[in-house]
């Protein structure tokens, strides 16, 4: 545990500081140098480090980066940029076209990439109609990392989540659209704020005159099938990775393009940063390091729905500003487990985490991208970006925490009235030690659904011995329980689909700060006062 926690703070300042003077090790050769030195020192043996690394993830974000290549290849960007930006006629209106267009494009593609293609075409535009670009640039980056926070594919830490917590694209896109909305529309006030002085809704003496865009349009319609097809493969269910790798691979065998050219301009350092975080962080967690600091901050378990979200948001921004997001997620992901693989907290983690980047210049790739690209017209120093960003980032980290608190409030409602008609009146287990040993439970706590399963039997009165708790999944599952604030000794009973006892943790304790994993295939959780005497290879039957 020494071991992985030395070489974890090491490879974190590599990360935090990005490129560390004389050695000149950025951030991928530092998570690259991590994972190696995990194997070197003992910690993971090698086969587990290859085990540990996503592929899942790693084939999402190719696939993701290998469709955008064809479509800025195509002149896809340019033309949408360029179409919108000199359709402004008043600095309010460009401001307004810059936000929201750079937010709904991130929200489809990597926001990245948007960040890349813009930042010059808003330089031409605002040389043209005399105006300062700094505003246009800010409202770009910002909006481009809110935008990115409402689905799957809108930025890489995005990606992973999607994958570890095998939410719905389209179920992503529900529940945090209403984030981005909302934030765009501050983004937007608070930059006008800010520049009151050079936006207003007097009218440009000229309009902007771009460049003739080339755009190959026979490439450009079939990227644009091609992308349209992967997110239907999203929203119909397929699994992300294999959905976007399916569209890179048309792609490439129709494009009509050198392939060379187009793998050429594919982010492999990205890919290479995650790998090698992937065999860190699962070093930090097969040493017992993980345990450690999940127990330090996982009295966030014991929270209310509500504290759970703010707290794990704040956490989330902390950690995000302090190592970067992506690393952040990364570090934060087991304890996801404690808090029951809960949908709402990842998505508050996605929420959390990507709208955390927009703090500081450095707090996001996105950010930097626009500041070295306008770099050669103006410098984007580090104030200028933080009175905008900080406000931003604060006041839209609220809204996002208050709309999920929200959405959590409207779902147990609906919840609710659907579990009053699954009712389970009594637990009955078959011992396999004989009919002597057959023991009956009735059921006072039926947990089904995400918001019951979560808070489980925190706040709720001691369990008689004769009493349980039965938490219901609707397909089986890995999953993780945690004490919390349960206030008295319980038994932890797991169910497989074949509905035998796979696993007991007995006389778990009040106050406890381990945490109890299941096994893979996980139907039913039975909790029971302490003394149930049940044991593994029991038959479980359910009485209605």
């Amino acid at each position: 545990m020494l071991t992985a926690l030395i070489l974890f703070i090491l490879t974190y300042i590599f990360i935090g500081l990005r490129q560390i003077p004389r050695l000149h090790i950025d951030r991928t050769a530092g998570a690259l140098v991590g994972a190696v030195l995990m194997i070197v020192f003992g910690v993971l043996t090698l086969e587990e480090a290859f085990h540990a690394i996503d592929m899942h993830t790693l084939l999402l974000l190719l696939g993701m980066m290998i469709i955008t290549v064809y479509l800025r290849t195509a002149g896809f960007f340019e033309l949408m940029a360029g179409r919108i930006l000199t359709f402004a006629r008043t600095p309010l209106q460009l401001l307004v076209f810059v936000s929201v267009s750079s937010g709904l494009l991130s929200a489809l593609f990597v926001n990245d990439t948007i960040c890349l293609l813009y930042t010059p075409i808003i330089l031409e535009v605002a040389l043209q109609l005399g105006v300062n670009p700094m505003p246009y640039l800010l409202a770009l980056a910002t909006s481009s990392n809110v935008g990115s926070v409402m689905t799957v594919t809108g930025n890489p830490q995005n990606m992973l989540i999607g994958i570890a917590s095998k939410i719905g694209y389209l179920e992503f896109l529900a529940a945090l659209f209403p984030v981005t909305f909302i934030g765009l529309v501050v983004c937007i006030a608070v930059i006008r704020f800010v520049y009151r002085d050079e936006i207003h809704a007097t009218a440009f003496s000229v309009r902007p005159r771009l460049a003739e865009i080339p755009v190959r349009r026979t490439l450009l319609v079939k990227s644009l099938v091609v992308s349209a097809g992967v997110l239907g493969g999203f929203s119909a269910g397929y699994p992300y990775s294999l959905a976007a790798i399916t569209g890179a691979v048309i792609l490439l065998l129709t494009g009509g393009v050198r392939t060379e050219k187009i793998l050429e301009g594919v982010d492999w350092t990205l890919l290479l940063f995650f790998a090698g975080l992937f065999v860190v962080m699962h070093g930090v967690e097969a040493s017992g390091l993980a345990r450690v600091v999940i127990a330090r901050i996982g009295s966030i378990g014991a929270f209310s729905p509500a504290g759970k979200i703010a707290g794990l948001s704040a956490v989330s921004a902390i950690l995000s500003n302090a190592v970067s997001n992506v690393p952040a997620v990364m570090l934060l992901r087991p304890l996801m487990n404690t808090l029951g693989n809960d949908k709402i907290m990842w998505l508050a983690l996605a929420m959390s985490s990507t709208l955390a980047g927009n703090m500081t210049l450095i707090g996001s790739v996105a950010n930097l991208i626009v500041a070295q690209q306008a770099r050669r017209r103006l410098e984007i120093g580090f104030m200028e970006y933080f009175r905008v960003g900080a406000l931003i980032t604060v006041i839209t980290l609220a809204i996002g925490a208050a709309v999920l608190i929200l959405e959590v409030k409207l779902a147990h409602g609906g919840e609710q009235t659907k579990a009053t008609g699954s009712a389970v009146r009594s637990v009955v287990v078959h011992s396999s030690r004989g009919a002597a040993h057959t023991r009956r439970f009735n059921v006072v706590l039926l947990c089904d659904t995400d918001e019951t399963r979560t808070r489980g039997l925190q706040g709720f009165r001691q369990l008689q011995i004769d009493e349980a708790a039965l938490f219901v999944f609707q397909r089986p599952e890995q999953t993780t329980f945690w004490m919390g604030s349960v206030k008295f000794p319980i038994d932890i009973i797991f169910v497989d689909p074949k509905k035998h006892v796979s696993r007991v943790y007995a006389g778990c304790a009040p106050g406890s700060r381990a945490y109890y994993p299941s096994p893979p295939e996980t139907a039913w959780v039975i909790e029971t006062a302490a003394g149930s005497g049940v044991q593994t290879g029991d038959r479980i039957e359910l009485n209605r």
